[in-house]
């Protein structure tokens, strides 16, 4: 306390003997360390005072500059505190000192003042400002995420609720000064480093991903402010270094989540901020208006920054739906009006002259993401929207590339469309979509690969050609056809052999009669190119045998499916019997369900 120069040299000794904790940079996991720095009980008698009074006085200094000496020995302290902290067990009295309350006040006026210098263009190196502003971040981190939950999280590592409920010591208590500081730091942010700004990022993820206490305390109005703001700014790269520009977009959007997932876990009264609110804030900037272009000469590539930013948002919404509450986020996002704020990107983006086929297929897989395993999501699609509505906006966009097709495909089956046999029909109106569509493509390959796809996966099984039966995909396959000198022979094959199958299970008349009527010619000594493969079809419906003939049956495929009789008041005679037929069909897997134990069907 008397020697400043013994008790730097100390510090100095002590922080080199635990370097390999100063893991500060937030892109890399930390390393795994068989040692761990000495609790705080066995540190020298009122070190933790010494500290706190060296550490007030350069905060008084500040405002006067710091002399080199001083910065040296300000980096020195945050170093030692977080080479503690790295010692889990203390974290909690760590954060209830005052140390963070003065490492915050001193980063933001370096803050303050790298901003400052760079507005003056001043060249002078802020290196050594620049390493203390990150060592104070990484210190908060320390303090807030101690296990590191965020880092694993960004490098694609998710840890289940039982790995954090083994989570022995809790964060520190999060400061009040946490959320003004935050704010303040992105107050006239251009002339800060993207470098710094994602520094600051991770460190909001990391807070939000390292409890839920601090996390409910963070997200505001003012942080959700603050990075809907960021995320607009993401378009706007002028000199910038776009590697880091898209980075800070990409860490904007990963906080987004990780809050909506938060939030998902509270009660209302502990929330300061709702899903609804940010989902509403979130689509408004997803729909920007476009006609509020840049400089002329950047229009371009602003429009390919956009575009691209666009497609990061679209996949975050993907990314947000894939969490355990997803039937409640789902409401969410059905009130915010999502469907309609998507399906109005679609119709905006045609002003734009490229990348429309990567913004369509991020689309598809936005919808496809919120109905998925959603009923009542369906239904509403259908009835606010409708499959004829997107069919259209997806034509008024040019011949579909293979990718967006395949989207499709993976909308219908609710996963990867390659696993014919594995999952079947979850959604049946894509497959009417893409029926459509067929004489529209210019591409023979596409129209070949598209209706084998279809004929592989609406004949697989029973419960697939009903399914398709039901939706009159018979009628949608004889319009198609309709088109002959559109389509290529092989796919009118393939689709004549699909209506074989489903009239198999069940044709009308008048469905019979369109088909017939398929057949006709302006020259009557000519005949129609479909006769031989459509009798043949005709001649697949009527040939039945065996217990597949059955035609009038019950569906008891979903897991809550059952026969209900009512109670009988008046027995005919002493007992009666009753006789039925069961087929058992192969039940698809689920890939979701292979962990859990199977389920069984019971008769009673």
């Amino acid at each position: 306390q008397k020697d400043p120069d013994y008790l730097k040299l100390w510090l100095d000794s002590f922080v080199s003997s635990y370097e390999q904790f100063l893991d500060v940079d937030f892109e890399k996991l930390p390393t795994r360390v068989d040692d761990v720095p000495p609790g705080i009980s066995l540190l020298p008698d009122n070190i933790l005072q010494v500290l706190r009074l060296q550490l007030l006085q350069c905060v008084q200094k500040m405002s006067d500059g710091l002399e080199e000496q001083q910065q040296a020995l300000s980096l020195l302290l945050v170093k030692f505190f977080i080479i503690l902290c790295r010692n889990l067990a203390n974290v909690e009295e760590i954060g209830m000192c005052s140390y963070i309350n003065h490492v915050i006040t001193m980063t933001t006026l370096y803050i303050q003042q790298l901003k400052s210098k760079t507005k003056e263009k001043e060249v002078a190196d802020q290196t050594p400002i620049e390493e203390f502003v990150r060592h104070a971040l990484a210190f908060c981190e320390s303090l807030y995420d101690p296990y590191r939950n965020w880092r694993h999280r960004i490098a694609g590592r998710f840890l289940s609720t039982v790995e954090k409920s083994r989570q022995k010591y809790k964060p520190a208590s999060l400061t009040v000064e946490f959320v003004p500081f935050f704010y303040q730091c992105f107050q006239e942010s251009e002339h800060l480093k993207e470098s710094l700004k994602c520094c600051l990022l991770h460190l909001f993820g990391a807070i939000v991903a390292g409890g839920q206490r601090n996390a409910l305390q963070a997200v505001s109005p003012a942080t959700m402010e603050v990075l809907m703001r960021v995320l607009a700014d993401c378009d706007n790269w002028d000199d910038r270094n776009p590697e880091e520009v898209s980075r800070k977009a990409e860490l904007t959007l990963k906080c987004l989540t990780e809050v909506v997932h938060i939030l998902l876990t509270s009660s209302s009264d502990q929330r300061q901020v709702e899903t609804s609110t940010i989902l509403e804030n979130y689509f408004k900037l997803l729909n920007s208006d476009h006609s509020a272009l840049p400089n002329p000469r950047r229009c371009r590539q602003w429009e390919s920054r956009f575009i691209a930013l666009q497609i990061q948002m679209l996949n975050t919404i993907t990314a947000m739906l894939d969490c355990t509450d997803r039937p409640v986020l789902q409401a969410i996002f059905l009130n915010s009006n999502c469907f309609e704020h998507l399906i109005r990107l679609l119709q905006n983006c045609k002003v734009f002259q490229g990348h429309l086929d990567c913004l369509a297929v991020s689309t598809i897989q936005a919808l496809t993401a919120v109905m998925h395993k959603s009923p009542a999501a369906k239904e509403v699609f259908k009835e606010r929207i409708g499959y004829a509505h997107i069919y259209e906006v997806l034509k008024s966009l040019g011949q579909p590339s293979r990718e967006l097709l395949e989207e499709l495909m993976n909308m219908a089956v609710e996963g990867d469309h390659m696993a014919v046999g594995i999952l079947g029909i979850s959604n049946v109106q894509p497959l009417l979509l893409l029926i459509q569509w067929l004489p529209e493509l210019e591409s023979h390959d596409l129209q070949i690969f598209i209706s084998n796809w279809l004929r592989q996966i609406c004949c697989i099984n029973r419960q697939s050609r009903a399914t398709c039966v039901n939706a009159n995909m018979v009628i949608r396959i004889i319009e198609t056809l309709n088109s002959h000198s559109a389509l290529h022979c092989t796919c009118a094959e393939n689709l004549i052999a699909l209506l074989g199958s489903l009239g198999s299970q069940s044709m009308g008349s008048e469905e019979l009669l369109q088909l017939i009527r398929l057949l006709r010619t302006e020259e009557p000594k000519r005949a129609h190119p479909y006769v031989v493969p459509v009798m043949r079809a005709i001649l697949a419906m009527a040939r039945k045998q065996g217990m597949a003939s059955a035609l009038q049956y019950f569906n008891l495929y979903h897991s809550m499916a059952g026969i209900a009789v009512p109670s009988i008041h008046k027995w005919p005679g002493s007992a009666f019997s009753f006789n039925a037929w069961l087929c058992l069909d192969q039940d698809r897997v689920d890939p979701s369900m292979t962990t859990k134990s199977g389920k069984r069907k019971q008769l009673y």
